[in-house]
């Protein structure tokens, strides 16, 4: 283990649980501070004065909280501090003594669990300043889109049901509807706009949409989630990320259905779904590939989740290789004509 000394944070809205372990699992310190950059950066800075240690002798480790862990997050990047953003069910999965809780506890769980699992250490990495603004305009775009769903289903049901609400409604909802529909196409401009201005990320859209099925939504927001596919190292990695890897579920002699889990980024998973049943229907291979699955007796769904993952795994392979997607087809006549030349 290469750090010395571990910092095991338990993150709310506005404070922070802290508890310090040096390798031997001996606390050393507990304290509480409060949840803003000025409170942690200068905590960071006692620590490691305090215990003359560098930056890379010491690790932070958190639960993934989602917002509240900005403020540790960007302190961490900024001083160049090792940190580990873990999944809150796996360390609670992970911990043998669960007699009562609270935040000091929690501190001293996590403290623990990093200790315990470093080999498992997966260190956070800020996403650049574009894939940041990507993320939140794509949130400001889905939560808009969220707003004229729920005020045009509201106008479907009193159309069908009560005709004087309709007519009111439809009067009230005139204007907001188009600001709405006005701002959503204002928002896709800048995020097209955004990815077209950098070149890596352009040509990371470029290579995932020649894909059959995956379209430019899925395609930003794997992006985002995958800070450009710097955050992951293989096709597995992401499948899982995406909950599309079934795992076996047995104990003895009892074998059951293998189950997807459900640590998963779950819009990915919604938007890999909708791609899967766009290529069963446009992309040959694909479809023949369903069809077969089938009709030889295999439930629907996991037939269409194995196609999930077929797909993770062609986007994967598009990335790394930096080329566009070939069918079988495309690819072999490609072998064909570059044999040919060579021979010419």
């Amino acid at each position: 283990m290469k750090q010395k000394y571990v910092i095991g944070i338990d993150v709310s809205k506005s404070k922070l649980d802290i508890a310090i372990l040096n390798n031997q699992l001996e606390l050393l310190q507990e304290r509480v501070i409060l949840n803003n950059r000025k409170s942690i950066r200068a905590f960071i800075k006692a620590v490691l004065n305090t215990y003359r240690i560098t930056r890379g002798e010491v690790l932070v480790c958190c639960e993934n909280t989602g917002i509240y862990n900005r403020p540790l997050e960007v302190v961490c990047s900024e001083l160049d501090v090792p940190l580990w953003v873990e999944h809150a069910l796996k360390i609670k999965w992970a911990t043998t003594d669960m007699r009562g809780k609270d935040d000091r506890k929690d501190a001293l769980r996590i403290a623990q669990y990093a200790i315990r699992y470093n080999d498992k250490l997966i260190p956070y990495r800020e996403a650049t300043e574009v894939i940041k603004q990507l993320g939140v305009l794509n949130k400001v775009r889905e939560a808009m889109l969220g707003q004229k769903t729920a005020l045009e289903n509201r106008l479907k049901e009193a159309k069908t049901h009560d005709a004087f609400e309709y007519q009111i409604l439809s009067k009230s909802f005139k204007q907001v509807l188009n600001a709405l529909v006005k701002s959503i196409k204002q928002t896709e401009e800048k995020i097209e706009q955004l990815i077209a201005n950098d070149p890596e990320i352009s040509q990371t859209k470029a290579l995932i949409t020649t894909i059959p099925g995956i379209g430019p939504q899925c395609a930003v927001n794997l992006i985002i989630a995958t800070n450009n596919f710097t955050s992951f190292q293989s096709a597995r990695h992401l499948a899982c990320y995406a909950g599309v890897v079934p795992f076996k579920n047995q104990s003895g002699t009892i074998v059951k259905k293998e189950r997807v889990s459900k640590m998963a980024n779950k819009n990915i998973k919604k938007l890999l779904h909708l791609a899967a049943m766009a290529s069963i229907r446009f992309d040959e291979e694909i479809k023949e590939y369903y069809q077969r699955k089938v009709s030889e007796g295999k439930n629907k769904m996991s037939v269409l989740n194995a196609v999930r993952n077929k797909l993770v795994h062609r986007i994967m392979s598009v990335v790394n290789r930096k080329q566009a997607y070939l069918s079988k087809n495309e690819y072999s006549s490609q072998k064909t004509l570059d044999f040919t030349c060579l021979i010419t």
